[in-house]
């Protein structure tokens, strides 16, 4: 089964720092010389696996930064990062992905002096992804002095982003070589991604080469043959697949969806009642009439109606075994005079957005502690975190696993759409309709729709493609970002490159395009933290400063 619970023993390397020069980065050292460096090979690639798809997963869904800049998540309540307050503090999760980093070059060079070539490949491909985060997100970041705590190297420099990038892709290669050359086997018990099939491993890993190619599409000189020549290898692009993640057993806290009673109380919690799909998602989705809508989001308690005999109706919406009941309230925009004054209040300052509607998103950049989302006027019965005019995520959500629920790194309607836009964009031949199509088709049916709405859903005119480069991107970049919806780590790293959709206008609040070094970098290894910050434009530690990639 591919789950997490064979990895509840997880080997811990997170060790503290200290703030003295002199016992810099000697957590380094600590953390190898304390991992159990005769672990088979079994338990090392069970650990790498949960670790990594935990964090991406956090990434995407648990932390809300990520879910807010993408435009797919908000909060009605201390919503700092609804206007990306948080990107504007130090962020250490440079510090997290080296910890992880730590154990997995334990684990290669464990594999490497047993001779298991097939583990040393999947480990590196795990290196690769997770030193591609950090510099996706920082900019410049330590690499080839990295993870040398045992060779006296406890201040590593940082490496150039443009350098670092041929190098990462360059490994990868070398991953791809090792596992297909390996002879040992993989265990089907402790691969919790890809039931020890050596094929899978060598598609993602392609795959993953294929996600930094089109990340530095812009940038690197020889993008675009590369691009063609790793979209001709096996990639995770057939219906047989499998996806990048892993299922979660729903028994403890570190095992289970982050949204269940194991972690944020389920739907009654107030984690889970605070956080709103975003306007911009909920209205895309009702634009392409998605059935991925009542997957996701649950109906508005309270909807509006302009029809004065609805109101007081009850009406239940039952969807993929949940059932909700709603009641509509009516409101008569035309006349405000003939509205309740708590109402007459919520039209004469704009906040009814939605009527007559049953799903209703909360609006991207507004203020957390805006209470009052599409016209929510009795804010007394709502309580610090409810509003019933906004709709909340579906209970799907609020579960601690359910097989729609998946810790994911990458999905294969996203490889999907990579060859939409390469088709699109003139990198390789092919059918950018044909590989868009199916990126579609992956995600619904990743969500449990049935083949009927999916031939549905696929034959409105909206779906087709324009037939011009500008309008087959956009529409392909639209429904990527669909996809990645629950994998916002993505989707926020797409929205910065492309752009698409058009949806970066966040009521006037500026768009953050990366994360800032951590605070003990600038404290503990000032030489490098000063030669990152120079090669950002404008040359200061900003979230707001442009890293190689987007120069």
């Amino acid at each position: 089964m591919k789950n997490i619970l064979k990895s509840i023993f997880i080997l811990t390397l997170l060790v503290g720092v200290s703030c003295s020069d002199d016992d810099l980065r000697k957590h380094d050292v600590l953390a190898q010389k304390n991992a159990i460096e005769n672990q088979a090979d079994p338990i090392l690639l069970s650990t790498i696996i949960t670790n990594s798809t935990l964090f991406y997963q956090n990434l995407g869904w648990g932390d809300s930064r990520l879910p807010s800049a993408a435009q797919v998540m908000m909060k009605n309540y201390q919503g700092g990062d609804n206007i990306y307050s948080s990107f504007k503090a130090p962020s250490d999760d440079l510090n997290n992905a080296m910890n992880m980093l730590k154990y997995v070059q334990v684990a290669i060079d464990r594999a490497n002096e047993r001779g298991s070539n097939t583990h040393v490949g999947i480990f590196k491909t795990f290196k690769v992804l997770m030193f591609s985060f950090m510099t996706d997100f920082y900019g410049d970041v330590y690499y080839s002095q990295a993870l040398q705590g045992r060779e006296g190297i406890l201040y590593p420099r940082y490496d150039k982003q443009s350098d670092l990038y041929v190098a990462l892709l360059a490994e990868l290669d070398e991953a791809a070589t090792l596992i297909s050359s390996g002879n040992e086997s993989i265990s089907t018990s402790y691969d919790l991604m890809f039931g020890g099939d050596k094929n899978q491993w060598v598609k993602f890993n392609n795959s993953l080469k294929l996600r930094l190619l089109v990340h530095a599409s812009a940038k690197l000189p020889n993008a675009t043959a590369q691009i063609a020549a790793t979209a001709a290898k096996p990639l995770l692009s057939e219906d047989a697949d499998m996806n990048a993640s892993i299922a979660y057993e729903g028994t403890t806290s570190r095992n289970s969806w982050v949204g269940g009673s194991n972690n944020w109380g389920g739907t009654t919690g107030n984690e889970f009642v605070r956080r709103r799909p975003c306007k911009t998602l909920v209205d895309m989705l009702a634009t392409y009439s998605d059935p991925r809508t009542s997957v996701w989001f649950a109906p508005i308690e309270k909807p509006w109606t302009t029809n004065i005999g609805l109101d007081g109706v009850s009406f239940q919406t039952s969807s993929y075994g949940y059932t909700y009941t709603s009641t509509w309230e009516y409101v008569d925009l035309a006349v405000p005079a003939n509205n309740s004054p708590e109402i007459q209040t919520q039209i004469a300052n704009g906040n009814i957005l939605d009527v007559d509607k049953k799903y209703a998103g909360y609006i991207a950049g507004m203020l957390g502690d805006f209470k009052n989302g599409n016209g929510h006027y009795n804010t007394a019965a709502g309580g610090a975190y409810g509003n019933f005019k906004v709709s909340p995520w579906s209970n799907l959500f609020g579960q601690n696993s359910n097989a729609l629920l998946k810790a994911q790194i990458m999905n294969k309607d996203e490889v999907q759409f990579m060859l939409a836009e390469a088709v699109a964009q003139g990198w390789i031949a092919g059918s950018a309709d044909a590989y868009y199509r199916k990126g579609i088709t992956y995600s619904l049916k990743r969500w449990g729709v049935s083949d009927a709405d999916i031939t549905t859903y696929l034959a409105q005119p909206i779906i087709t493609l324009p037939g011009n480069k500008a309008g087959d991107l956009e529409k392909i970049a639209t429904q990527k970002w669909i996809a990645l919806f629950s994998v916002a780590s993505e989707a926020y790293l797409e929205l910065r490159r492309t752009n698409l959709p058009d949806i970066i206008d966040n009521n006037n609040n500026q768009f953050p395009i990366r994360f800032r070094y951590p605070a003990s970098e600038l404290g503990q290894n000032k030489p490098a933290y000063d030669e990152g910050v120079a090669t950002l434009l404008p040359a200061e530690d900003s979230q707001y400063a442009k890293m190689w990639l987007l120069q």
